[in-house]
């Protein structure tokens, strides 16, 4: 077996193990919002309560996270003893004294153990009086970014981690093979140890822009957490951050920076040791079969790149997705950050390292060293844009879910990422197809040059939208607390013996609801002889034995049910009864998902079934830009194996059953506890001509 088919492998097995321990426990939305409180907010309540408590869509920082009562003097009247609830890791809770009449305003802060993002909100509930407006402290608002360098310092730290292991990667799978097979012939000594250089300096270079992009973070993380100066985090500041989920995590990719740097230096010692020895070799028409990651140590640098990777992934807002769609989400993820490596990394090679290590070359030489590295080089390049549109794709829907969310922030920087992309492949497909050509086959370097540098130059834009992107709050979650794609009521219609009946629950969320029903006939005028309209909105997750409750008339066909209080989020089942006296009773039902309250952050999610159809897809998509970029077709070379073939075929049959499995198999999903067809007249007539037959 190849070494670059063993590296296949072993990627395909890395990810399957990553999918298996990649899954942090307990439910997740990126940042840690608001989902309800007790009290509600803007409650009026006639005694003063006891404690308050908060629900987060995710867990948090304990030592980190803090809630604080405000009278409306701004003076704190808690117990000042805000702690992580001993059952939930997920809700945190203040006592509170006897508090006189008047309004008060509970203002959180707290920091994600998932992404460490700092989150702050408020809200407002009065006692023994009325909550009029306009009266408290001003509510605190969620910063659009956690500083102004954020998106920068994270740019940064992506532009240094692609190249790292993207050089490294083109080193395995493009310089190796081009140097080790019989083109090789085209690499002279000097040529292989100018490559070589170059590959170490990117390599330096790569690794001293994630250290200081992770520092900066670092030290941004404790300024923003403890609201002190980028001077003072110095001490407890930095220690208790370092001592949070999300400072183990960051010690975790530092420590594989670190090694990453330690395995490139010792590799390069030995492969410029060997070069040095061909040097002294009379004959240099011979392959010199020298690479970095041909040494043990080079292949543990490589290794210690894609860690990096896997690590940025399992602290990014997809390691944040609801705990059902979790899995797709990270491993999305990762596969994307590694198919941008790949190509991004040996794209900088090639608008930096490739010109340098040639230019002294004869234009016949130079042609047959390209023709050895640019046809590898696009088959890797085409499958890893296949890779990050699959992908893409993929991640966007965890962290968008809704068209409407695309109005967000978060949805902006996604838009300008694939505005910035157009050029970057437009660019890549006129260096693949027509400008490599000329390369190969006059050795001209000045047009390539232009090209591959402006395909650069949009990459390098495209990873700073990117930065952005990890600094934003994910368009869902921004969309639903500012109502952006949020339903306002839960409606249905449904014509049954002879009456059309519209139903709806607003705003259909945990809390008070109101349920109003429309009785019209064929004719479209009010059926007003109703003697009785009854609904039940039953919880279908559970038996919580919910009666059937009369609503109100309200004349010309309207009848309501005000403040019906729902208070688990879940699925539920209106189901509705009208009683006439000229003709049968009427029945139906509908069902909706009550997510939390209005405003909270999780009340867009993806969901579950979609996901796990997009991962499959996503996963026949990049198995067949597999097989695409291994065909010997567009490849045009005469190697004896083809690296992409064999791993390209069993993505695909991977693909094929995540696919069968999430529209049919089903394996792993929960079993339904109830009837999957709601009461409506078109089941009720399937069901009689089914009984029937």
């Amino acid at each position: 077996m190849t070494l670059t088919r063993r590296l296949a492998a072993l990627l395909i097995a890395a990810t399957l193990a990553y999918a298996a321990f990649a899954t942090p426990a307990g439910k997740a939305e990126a940042h840690a919002n608001q989902v309800r409180s007790s009290p509600a907010p803007d409650s009026e309540l006639e005694v003063s309560p006891d404690r308050i408590i908060v629900w987060f869509s995710e867990p948090i920082e304990a030592g980190l996270s803090e809630i604080r009562v405000l009278d409306e003097l701004a003076r704190q009247v808690d117990n000042d003893d805000s702690a992580l609830s001993p059952t939930e890791s997920t809700a945190m809770v203040v006592t509170l004294p006897p508090l006189e009449n008047g309004t008060y305003t509970v203002v959180w802060r707290n920091v994600s153990t998932v992404d460490g993002h700092r989150v702050i909100g408020s809200f407002r509930f009065a006692v023994g009086e009325p909550l009029a407006a306009g009266s408290g402290i001003p509510l605190e608002t969620q910063p659009l970014l956690q500083t102004g360098g954020d998106p920068f310092f994270r740019w940064l730290f992506f532009v240094g981690a692609l190249t790292f292991a993207g050089v490294l990667g083109f080193d395995l799978l493009v310089v190796r093979p081009a140097m080790s097979y019989r083109d090789g012939a085209a690499f002279s000594t000097e040529t292989v140890r100018r490559i070589q250089r170059v590959m170490f300096r990117l390599a330096l270079v790569s690794i001293a822009l994630m250290v200081f992009g992770m520092l900066s973070l670092l030290v941004q993380q404790a300024s923003v957490t403890f609201d002190v100066s980028i001077f003072d985090v110095v001490g407890t500041p930095l220690r208790s951050v370092l001592e949070s989920d999300w400072g183990r995590l960051w010690l975790w990719r530092m420590l594989a920076v670190v090694a990453g740097l330690v395995f490139v230096v010792v590799s390069a010692r030995s492969v410029f040791a060997a070069s040095a020895d061909q040097e002294d070799d009379d004959d240099d028409t011979e392959p010199i079969p020298v690479a970095f990651t041909e040494t043990i140590t080079g292949a543990l640098a490589l290794a210690a790149g894609v860690a990096v990777l896997g690590l940025t992934s399992y602290s990014s807002h997809n390691a944040a997705a609801p705990a059902d769609v979790r899995v797709p989400a990270i491993i999305s993820d990762f596969l994307h950050l590694l198919a941008a490596s790949l190509w991004f990394g040996g794209l900088f090679y090639l608008a930096i390292g490739s010109i340098f290590a040639m230019r002294d070359l004869s234009a016949e030489r130079r042609a047959e060293a390209m023709s050895a590295i640019l046809p590898r080089f696009s088959s890797v390049a085409i499958a890893s844009a296949i890779t990050l549109i699959a992908t893409g794709i993929v991640a966007s829907y965890m962290q968008v879910t809704v068209f409407a969310a695309t109005a967000t922030p978060y949805g902006w920087a996604l838009v300008a990422k694939l505005a910035l992309l157009v050029p970057v492949f437009g660019f890549a497909a006129a260096n693949s197809f027509f400008i490599s050509k000329r390369v190969i086959r006059d050795g001209a370097l000045s047009t390539f040059k232009k090209f591959v540098r402006a395909e650069a130059a949009f990459a390098l834009l495209v990873l700073l939208a990117v930065g952005w992107m990890a600094g934003l709050e994910p368009a869902r979650q921004y969309a639903a607390r500012n109502g952006i794609g949020v339903s306002d009521a839960r409606t249905f219609s449904d014509f049954v013996e002879g009456a059309d009946i519209d139903l709806a629950v607003e705003p259909g969320q945990v809390g008070q609801n109101t349920v109003s029903v429309t009785l019209r006939d064929r004719r479209g005028d009010a059926i007003t002889n109703a003697t009785d309209v009854r609904v039940r909105l039953k919880f279908l997750e559970d038996d919580l034995g919910e009666p059937f409750i009369s609503l109100e008339d309200k004349g010309d066909g309207v009848w309501s049910l005000d403040d019906f209080n729902i208070t688990i989020s879940g699925v539920y089942q209106a189901e509705l009864l009208v009683v006439r006296p000229d003709a049968f009773d009427a029945r139906t039902s509908f069902r909706f998902d009550a997510a939390s309250t209005s405003g909270a952050g999780d009340a867009i999610a993806p969901n579950r079934t979609t996901a796990w159809t997009l991962f499959g897809v996503e996963f026949l998509a990049i198995g067949l830009g597999l097989l695409l970029a291994g065909m010997p077709a567009l490849r045009k070379l005469s190697m004896p194996s083809r690296p992409f073939l064999a791993p390209g075929a069993m993505v695909v049959l991977l693909g094929a059953f995540l696919l069968l499995n999430a529209q049919v198999l089903r394996i792993g999903y929960p079993e339904d506890r109830f009837n999957p067809f709601p009461i409506t007249s078109e089941s009720i007539d399937i069901g009689q001509a089914a009984y029937q037959q």
